[in-house]
């Protein structure tokens, strides 16, 4: 019986393309005009042309699903021409990044795509492969820097591709979020926009100019309550910043002009006003707002603190008594009055004013802060400490004696501390920040004495013990601090020299040494320290994620996976997760060629090892199926060799040749109706005239009266 075998199998497949809609909605013009083009083009393989044509079509309208699906088709087919036909994975690989994106980044949450996740995991996969051809780094530092050189040269959707996935490491994840936002709004897709900017706020609050994209791009797509709430966070972090002011005042009086009698609205407005500097405008607004509204307070407060911002302060002072008339104890009213009176200069007045409101409220924040405030400012430190001690708190104290030592005035800071721990001896860290001034003074005999202290108060408090350790061995720390700077200034070999002189070595100079051999490629040295290290620390589970990451370098896969596993193990969140699944997939890939090339060595022993090591770890692996097939084909072995083929058509759809090799040896066990079934399916799966095909055309012949055909 003839019996041939392939020589090699395609290991990049063409993905699976989206059906696009037989009847396309009427649309204007320009888009359809786009549209067509695209698709005529798409249908004569002119790929790049396609492309240019849909996105043209989704800029006119980004919400047109048809568009976007035509979009991804041309995508897949242009990166499986790039990887199959001009072996240019790095090309095909961003077409696959740029068709993931606009089936996974690009649509809302109510864009249902058929089929979606199906061909989300198979480009995936084919990109996948893509990148291990190129080599590609996938750590999350090098995904972020491709990103960045994506969109420096306009290709927006592969980089927001690269973005997203960086967005999966904590560290980078509010910036890459607020990078795909931006490269959403360049596409023209606001709403998606707005969504990822949200995100990025979400991990990122305190940064203001990212607030500010996501407040303008509320505004532009008329989500004007959700905008205001940013504008006003952004206004309250930005001390008045105009474009805020300016941008809340539009909205307002948008909403003004439909609801004109809202004296709430009018107050507002008058706030604005007054924060841009338009005082007259301002009372002109609050004068509408106290007509609608005569009893509301806020507006006469308002009307106050604006005379007060001119420098009119007995229009302020009457402004503010006419609540108080009202109102006698309101502490706002009073604060407000109380700070005319400091600004006047006339610090008794204001004084008596802190202490009424203290009186109704002794936990008034604003008071409590301005009386210190008068006290200290008209007072030398040691007496203002003098008058906390017996007037505030140990907080306050400490507050007082911490500003001090951050403007260096150490003696006196040292007074303030002392203060504070006769007040309650219970604060540890003005122990702690105590003896850190003596130490600047470098007075360690009373640095150390103090800490031993607190050592006897706290003797499990972390923070005292490592503040004593690090009094104690100072010239350690010195020395540490000078390797750090060689480190820093890129001197890699003086600051190893440093960190070993180091006796005894500590985790940190151990691990120093190990990052400045790494940073000189000497990864053997690197790597004994870092071994060093994890024998002073063995749970510190960053280590072996290092050790890993550098047998990963070197391609020493089953160490790598070895000490990555002992990392995950350690800690389940450790980046090493990600760069274990890579290492596996190597070493797999590492094993089956070695397999592969001892198998057309005719070493069928060690080859069918190798699969079965292959196997053992991924027990979905068609091209260690297919080949220990043909090993169990020569050893005559041809159940084994049936069951194996049978795993091929499992797991992949990349072996047509699988159901030839099914149909023979079905036919050397005389089991014609299974031969006849595979012989059939290897003739319609397989397109090459030659002859295979011919012999399985001319058995299937021979078989149709074994099987009644």
């Amino acid at each position: 019986m003839k019996r041939n075998f392939l020589g090699t199998v395609c290991c990049l497949a063409m993905c699976t393309m989206f059906c696009t809609p037989c009847v396309i909605a009427a649309q204007p013009g320009a888009f359809a005009q786009h549209y067509d083009a695209a698709q005529n083009y798409l249908m004569q393989n002119q790929y790049s042309s396609s492309i240019v044509e849909f996105r043209k079509a989704l800029r006119i309208n980004f919400l047109d699903n048809s568009a976007r699906i035509g979009l991804i088709n041309a995508y897949l087919a242009r990166a499986t021409y790039y990887a199959n036909q001009e072996k240019n994975y790095e090309k095909a690989a961003n077409d696959f990044r740029s068709a993931i994106f606009y089936l996974r980044i690009y649509p809302d949450k109510d864009q249902t795509v058929q089929n979606s996740a199906a061909m989300i995991t198979s480009a995936s996969e084919n990109l996948n492969q893509c990148l291990k051809v190129i080599s590609f780094d996938t750590t999350a530092g090098s995904r972020y820097k491709k990103a960045e050189e994506l969109r420096a040269i306009g290709n927006f959707s592969a980089a927001a591709y690269e973005f997203s996935k960086s967005a999966e490491n904590a560290k980078l994840a509010a910036d890459a979020n607020a990078q795909v936002a931006d490269l959403l709004k360049l596409l023209g897709n606001e709403p998606r926009s707005a969504d990822y900017y949200k995100t990025a706020l979400d991990l990122k609050p305190n940064d203001g100019l990212l607030r500010m994209k996501y407040a303008r791009t509320l505004d532009k797509l008329g989500r004007y309550d959700e905008a205001v709430t940013q504008y006003n966070e952004a206004l309250a972090n930005s001390k008045g910043d105009m474009e805020v002011l300016y941008a809340l005042e539009r909205i307002y009086l948008k909403k003004l002009a439909i609801t004109p009698s809202d004296a709430e609205l009018n107050a507002n407005l008058g706030a604005i006003k007054q924060a841009q500097g338009d005082f007259e405008t301002a009372l002109s607004y609050y004068g509408k707002a106290e007509q609608l509204n005569p009893s509301n307070v806020t507006t006469r407060l308002n009307v106050g603190t604006l005379f007060q911002q001119r420098k009119e302060y007995q229009k302020a002072i009457q402004s503010y008594n006419s609540v108080l008339t009202l109102y006698p104890n309101n502490t706002q009213a009073l604060l407000y009055k109380a700070q005319v009176y400091k600004e006047m200069g006339d610090n008794k007045t204001a004084l008596d004013l802190y202490k009424k409101i203290l009186s109704i409220d002794p936990n008034n924040s604003g008071a409590k802060a301005e009386i210190g405030e008068v006290m200290k400012n008209s007072l030398p430190p040691s007496e203002y400490i003098a008058f906390l001690a017996k007037n505030g708190n140990a907080d306050e104290i400490y507050a007082y004696a911490y500003k001090l030592h951050q403007e260096n005035k150490i003696d006196d800071a040292i007074d303030g501390y002392k203060a504070v721990i006769a007040k309650d001896s219970s604060k540890v860290d003005a122990y702690v920040n105590l003896a850190v001034c003596y130490a600047a003074k470098n007075d360690y005999n009373n640095a150390s004495e103090v800490l031993n202290n607190a050592k006897a108060k706290f003797p499990a408090n972390n923070l005292v013990l490592k503040t004593l350790q690090s009094v104690q061995s100072d010239s350690v720390n010195s020395k540490l601090a000078a390797a750090s700077q060689s480190y820093e200034n890129k001197d890699y070999k003086q600051a190893i020299q440093q960190y070993l002189a180091i006796n005894p070595a500590t985790e940190d100079s151990t691990l120093g040494a190990a990052a400045s051999y790494q940073a000189l490629g000497d990864y053997n040295s690197a790597i004994e320290y870092y071994k060093k290290a994890e024998q002073i620390n063995p749970n510190n589970a960053e280590i072996p994620y290092y050790i890993g990451y550098l047998y990963s370098e070197q391609q020493n896969w089953s160490l790598a996976e070895n000490y990555l596993k002992k990392a995950v193990e350690k800690n389940p969140q450790s980046e090493a997760k990600e760069l274990l699944a890579y290492v596996v997939q190597n070493g797999s890939v590492s094993v089956l060629n070695e397999g592969i090339e001892l198998y057309e060595q005719n070493n069928y022993q060690n080859a069918l090892a190798k699969f079965n090591e292959v196997l053992k770890k991924e027990t979905n692996n068609a091209y260690a199926y297919y080949y220990r097939g043909l090993i169990y084909d020569e050893q005559k072995q041809t159940k084994l060799a049936i069951n194996d083929y049978l795993n091929v058509l499992k797991y992949s759809n990349e072996f047509p040749i699988a159901n030839y090799m099914l149909a023979v040896d079905y036919d050397t066990l005389s089991n014609y109706k299974e031969a006849f079934k595979y012989y059939q399916k290897f003739i319609a799966n397989y397109t090459t005239d030659d002859e295979y095909l011919k012999y399985a055309k001319s058995r299937v012949e021979e078989l149709k009266p074994f099987v009644g055909g």
